[in-house]
C-alpha cells in the first residue's frame, strides 16, 4: 500500500512539474505567410515575480550606421544607454510621444543614460544618416518574447499563467504604435507551433526615419 501511494505521489509530481514548465512555440509571419523578424509578444501574467530592485542599464549601440539592436524592448523606468562604436559620430533623437530627447553629435560613450518613463514604442533615429532607425518597445513590467529570423518565438510559460498577450511589430500595417492583442484560446489549443499572422506594410515603404515617423502619431 505505502508503495502504491509513493508512485501515485511521484506521478502526479512528474505531471505537475510538466505542466509547469510547459512552453509555447510560436511562428511569426506576415499576411503573405513569410516569416517576421523582430516581432515583440508582450505577455501579461496572472502572477507576476515581485520585481527586483536592482535595475541594470540596457543598451542600444550604433554599429555600422545601424542600431544595434534593431529592436529593444525595456519595463518602464528602464535606462538605456547609447554607445557609438562607429568611428564616426551620430546624432541620435527622437520625437515620439513615449520619449523625445536628443544625443546631438557625439562619439563613444554619451555621460548619462536616458530614462524611459512612459509606456509606448519609442522611434529612434540619427540627425546625420537619415537611414538609421531604430524602436524601442516600453512596457509595463511585462514579459516580452522577440521573434528571430526566421519568425520563431517561445514563450516559457504554460497557457494557463497567461492574462493577456500582445503581438507588435514595427511595420504594422495599421502604424507603429499599434498592438495585436492574441486570442488566447490559440495559445490554448498549442499542438506544435502556432502560427501568427500580422499584416505588415512592405519593407522599402519605411526606409528613413522620417517615413516612419509619420506614422508614429
Amino acid at each position: 500500500m505505502l508503495a502504491l501511494i509513493k508512485h501515485c505521489f511521484l506521478v502526479v509530481t512528474l505531471l505537475f512539474s510538466f505542466h509547469i514548465s510547459a512552453t509555447i512555440s510560436l511562428q511569426i509571419t506576415d499576411q503573405n505567410d513569410q516569416a517576421l523578424e523582430h516581432a515583440i509578444i508582450e505577455v501579461e501574467v496572472l502572477a507576476p515575480a515581485p520585481q527586483s530592485n536592482s535595475k541594470k542599464t540596457l543598451v542600444m549601440d550604433q554599429v555600422n550606421k545601424a542600431f544595434d539592436p534593431h529592436v529593444l524592448a525595456v519595463p518602464i523606468n528602464s535606462y538605456v544607454s547609447f554607445p557609438n562604436s562607429d568611428d564616426i559620430r551620430h546624432h541620435v533623437y527622437s520625437f515620439s510621444k513615449a520619449k523625445p530627447f536628443e544625443l546631438k553629435l557625439y562619439a563613444g560613450q554619451p555621460k548619462s543614460p536616458i530614462i524611459f518613463e512612459n509606456t509606448g514604442v519609442v522611434v529612434l533615429g540619427c540627425n546625420i544618416h537619415d537611414a538609421m532607425v531604430g524602436y524601442i518597445y516600453v512596457h509595463n513590467n511585462n514579459r516580452t518574447y522577440i521573434s528571430g529570423t526566421k519568425g520563431e518565438a517561445i514563450i516559457d510559460l504554460a497557457p494557463f499563467e497567461i492574462k493577456k498577450a500582445w503581438l507588435w511589430h514595427p511595420r504594422n500595417a495599421k502604424g507603429v504604435n499599434h498592438k495585436q492583442v492574441i486570442d488566447l484560446t490559440k495559445l490554448k489549443q498549442a499542438k506544435g507551433a502556432i502560427k501568427l499572422a500580422l499584416t505588415v506594410s512592405p519593407a522599402k515603404a519605411t526606409g528613413s526615419f522620417q517615413d516612419v515617423f509619420k506614422t508614429a502619431h
